[in-house]
């Protein structure tokens, strides 16, 4: 028989519950003064509640913590533990994990088969045995939640198919509780499902439950058994007591058609996050003429919204204060442990290049090895794509780019202690690398107090000072109690293992400080029913954000399945209607902004809880809401006093050093903007791109033209037999694979190879046709350059061009030049891996016939002389030579350019280089397609929004 006093006092509507239950403690006060008792725990649903309360507590002169005589304030999830103390030390996640990971491990591989058909995992290594054991624990939560076990299961199956994997089930729960017995730990579900049966839950002094309208059938059970004094305050009229139980949990049935106070002008129609985040700031905006910040409460339906509005209202010169906190994850710290344990993982030079982007380790790098190491890190990556670190370079990889291979080594002695270098393959208890990971990390922080090092463009103080810090010591606690696993649990595997293990569950924990004064918090929905602020904007009122839809495991038959979902939809339909009915009728202003897309762009209709209403008000809301688009309201942002000056140093060119020598690609960049020629051909600024895994186009071009650069150079130019040709023109390919990408390239660059190969098949059959029709290769590689000497050591004539007496060096690689001996005609081509003819590269068509975009075969004409080509400049061939992915592009095109049209072309060209030696480098103002240099001209769309901000009218409302 349980002794347990339970009283439900209803406070009703019309203010809050948290200041209504105020009242309630004044007079607890005085009765227990009265009677010489006063321990109290007080039980919310949501942590913010938790601080809240205790404020309100200390603003009514009340005792406000448990050092003064207050009451303990937890969470709903902190009850159950509250109210039984097992026999033995409850298991942490990790242990349980552990302990199924050990009973499926050892248990006959034909039994598994029921669990997971055709995919048993081998023995070891243990990886895949900790996936499945975490995947059986959060099953075997969620069932006992609602006052089941596997057991239960299998009563409600159907099929024999589903019945024998649950019996294989049940039988196991029963070895995984005498593996944590063994090793002295109980499993907390086991023992509340215990507690209830045999009386042993217990309430010490006074339980207040307040606002608890959703506890799960296992709390309340354990509750109904439990001896001791149970108060709940409920936030209802008394005439509504049918609507809840003793504990103030609602009856969801009773729930199904109530209505919610709400009014059109409640609601706020918005498109995507962009939209809404711009809602929430004009909301604020209205809000902010009557309250002031720490009287307005913005909430959010879903973490993915609070960035958004974080940049929004940032832009409005408004602070913010996210309630939720950051995950330990989304900290330095935690992004530096993902980093290291990615890096343990694969191995990879892209891993290894995230890595060292971090601001400590590239501190730690440069420690070791100097500066002027990132851009040969990058520079392999970007020009030879190799994959795993272990991986043998290709020679000129190795030498282009020999700091790469330093920081390699550096970064695996660096990590040694935790599974990198010697310890790659070593195999130790989880129990170890979780103590050799705490110490890791106290060397790299010997002052947990002190903020890590951030980058210039990181923030340096604030609230990022205090998640880091937090960040360090919730880390640290964890892994000393990790460091003290059970033997008996523990498993031995490999550090990268241990360390991703160990990170993936350092990285769900939640961080963050209190909130500064003055700042609007944002808060998650469950912490919304219970707040008190007098104005309120709620974010994302759709569909299944609120009420958000459970999903059980994917395990469980339909029958279960269904039931689980069922109730839990219902339960909690139930607590977001409640909530949303508080929010609504005790405070002045609120508003309700519902999106007709998320964060990640999925639809999202409105919230069913709109449908708490008459029939017509929903019929008319609903129509409201998608045919009537928001009117933005105008706000002050940060940037209307005029853009900020940008942090990104722009090249000057205020005495611009002028070029003696130009090459014929030159020309093509100076008639396309000559800024960005000045960036390219005179500051000598080139893009580095260490992302992508596959060839640029030019690095494809480069690949081709290798192959048949060093067929025009070899002995065996002059092949006629396609297949022989083919034969030659493949060896050189995978010559010059082999040189810049090894045999250990991305699987895309040894795609791209292979469709080079196929190409140059296709040039095989071409090139012997050229050789049928009588033509041989002259000359391939052929250069001109400003000053040259012949074989006597005599200077030959300058190549160059004279524009208004002054001269300007030229110089160019020709691809190949062709001789027909009989005809005695010459041909200079240009190989292109594109099937696009001479003319439609050159010339662009205008309003009035066509300019020159690209100015490199008039150039070629122009150099001739300096070519040994004994003939008339007009009698010499000019064109492509198309290596293209379809086959019948892939042929010579010669040009056809008529007389008037390359007159105007050495005009352009004398035009360019009187720009060039006058120094006029101003940026173009027509857009420039496969910019290199956006970032550095702001053409982005960034930029573009900036300049619509800095054009708009001015603005009418401040905040």
């Amino acid at each position: 028989m349980t002794s347990r006093r339970t009283e439900t006092l209803y406070l009703g509507t019309d203010r809050p519950l948290l200041p209504a239950a105020i009242e309630w403690f004044r007079q607890r006060a005085v009765t227990a003064e009265a009677s010489g008792s006063s321990e109290i725990t007080c039980v919310v649903p949501a942590t913010r509640a938790v601080r809240r309360l205790r404020e309100l507590l200390g603003h009514a002169g009340l005792p406000c913590d448990t050092s003064m005589g207050g009451p303990l304030v937890i969470t709903t999830g902190e009850l159950a533990d509250l109210l039984i103390s097992p026999p033995a030390p409850p298991a942490g996640d990790l242990e349980q994990t552990l302990a199924w990971a050990r009973t499926l491990r050892d248990a006959d591989p034909v039994s598994l088969e029921s669990l997971v058909p055709g995919a048993v995992p081998e023995r070891e290594p243990m990886g895949p045995w900790l996936e499945l054991a975490a995947t059986i624990r959060r099953m075997k939560s969620e069932l006992a939640a609602n006052r089941l076990r596997f057991a239960d299961v299998v009563e409600a199956c159907e099929l024999p198919i589903d019945r024998g994997r649950w019996q294989t089930l049940a039988q196991f729960l029963e070895r995984y509780l005498l593996e944590l017995a063994r090793a002295e730990r109980s499993d907390p579900d086991e023992e509340r499902r215990r507690a209830v049966g045999s009386g042993r839950c217990r309430v010490v002094g006074t339980l207040v439950l307040i606002g608890t309208t959703d506890l799960t059938p296992m709390l309340s059970e354990m509750l109904r058994s439990a001896d001791g004094e149970i108060v709940a305050l409920v936030a209802a009229a008394e005439d509504e007591a049918d609507r809840f139980d003793e504990f103030g949990v609602a009856r969801v049935d009773a729930w199904r058609d109530v209505t919610l106070p709400l009014r059109d002008d409640h609601l706020i129609a918005a498109s995507d996050i962009t939209d809404q985040a711009s809602a929430v700031a004009e909301t604020f905006a209205e809000f902010a003429k009557r309250f002031s910040a720490d009287q307005v409460t913005i909430g959010v339906t879903d973490e993915s919204q609070v960035g958004p509005i974080e940049v929004v209202l940032r832009g409005c010169g408004v602070a913010s204060y996210r309630h939720l906190g950051w995950t330990i994850g989304e900290t330095s710290v935690g992004r530096l442990l993902s980093l290291v344990a990615t890096y343990l993982q694969r191995r990879s030079w892209e891993s290894l290049a995230a890595l060292v982007r971090h601001i400590e380790v590239r501190e730690e790098v440069t420690r070791a090895i100097g500066e002027a190491w990132l851009d040969d890190l990058d520079g392999l990556l970007a020009n030879h794509f190799p994959i795993r670190v272990d991986d043998v370079l290709p020679p000129e990889a190795a030498d282009a780019y020999p700091a790469a291979l330093l920081v390699a080594r550096h970064v695996d002695r660096w990590l040694e202690p935790i599974g990198g270098d010697r310890q790659r393959d070593a195999v130790r208890p989880i129990a170890w690398w979780a103590a050799a990971l705490d110490r890791w990390l106290a060397e790299l922080h010997p002052d947990p107090d002190v903020t890590p090092a951030e980058g210039p463009d990181g923030p340096s103080a604030g609230q990022h000072a205090v998640r880091t810090i937090e960040a360090l010591r919730t880390c640290g606690r964890l892994l000393r109690r990790w460091a003290e696993l059970s033997d008996r649990l523990d498993v031995a595997t490999s550090g990268p293992l241990a360390i991703d293990l160990i990170t993936g569950r350092v990285s769900e924990i939640r961080v963050g400080g209190e909130a500064d004064a003055g700042r609007v918090e944002i808060l998650g929905w469950l912490d919304l029913a219970l707040d008190d602020a007098p104005a309120m904007v709620v974010n994302g009122l759709n569909h299944p954000l609120v009420p958000e839809a459970a999903a059980a495991g994917g395990l469980l038959p339909a029958s279960i399945r269904t039931r689980i979902t069922a109730a839990e939809n219902d339960r909690r339909y139930a607590r977001d209607l409640i909530a949303m009915r508080s929010m609504l009728v005790t405070r002045d202003e609120i508003r309700f902004i519902v999106g007709r897309r998320s964060a990640d762009g999925s639809p999202t209709p409105p919230s069913r809880l709109l449908a708490a209403a008459p029939a017509e008000d929903v019929a008319r809301r609903i129509r409201q809401l998608f045919h009537s688009p928001r009117s933005p309201a105008r706000i002050a942002h940060a940037w209307d006093a005029g853009p900020p000056a940008t942090r990104i140093v722009v090249p000057t060119i205020d005495r611009p050093t002028i070029p003696k020598t130009l090459s014929v690609t030159a020309f093509r960049d100076y008639l396309a903007c000559p800024y960005r020629f000045y960036l390219r051909h005179v500051r000598r600024l080139r893009p580095l791109d260490d992302v992508t895994s596959e060839l640029a186009a030019n690095q494809f071009g480069d690949l081709v033209h290798a192959a048949v650069e060093r067929f025009g150079l070899s002995e065996h130019r002059d092949e006629g037999d396609p297949e022989k040709i083919e034969a030659r023109l493949l060896e050189h390919l995978g010559a010059y694979a082999a040189e810049h990408y090894g045999e250990h390239a991305s699987i895309a660059v040894r795609l791209q190879i292979a469709q080079a190969e196929k190409r140059l098949r296709v040039v095989a059959q071409r090139q012997a046709e050229r050789v049928a029709a009588g033509w041989v290769i002259k000359a391939a590689e052929a250069q001109v350059n400003e000053r040259e000497y012949d074989e006597q050591g005599n200077p030959k004539p300058a190549a160059g061009i004279v524009v208004d007496d002054q001269f300007m060096g030229l110089r160019g690689r020709f691809d190949r030049i062709d001789h027909h001996p009989k005809s005695g005609r010459w041909a200079i081509l240009d190989y292109k891996t594109h099937g696009h003819l001479p003319e439609k590269k050159h010339l662009q068509r205008t309003s009035d016939g066509y300019r020159w975009v690209d100015l490199q075969l008039p150039l070629y004409r122009m150099m001739i002389p300096f070519l040994g080509i004994d003939a008339d400049p007009d009698q010499v061939e000019l064109g492509y030579f198309n290596v293209s992915e379809k086959p019948a592009e892939t042929r010579i095109n010669v040009a056809e350019f008529d007389t008037a049209l390359l007159e105007v072309a050495n005009e352009q060209i004398r035009d360019c280089v009187r720009g060039i030696l006058a120094g006029h480098f101003e940026p173009t103002d027509d857009r420039v397609p496969y910019d290199d240099y956006a970032m550095i001209l702001q053409t982005g769309v960034s930029q573009r929004l900036l300049d619509d901000a800095a054009d708009a009218d001015e603005v009418g409302d401040e905040l």
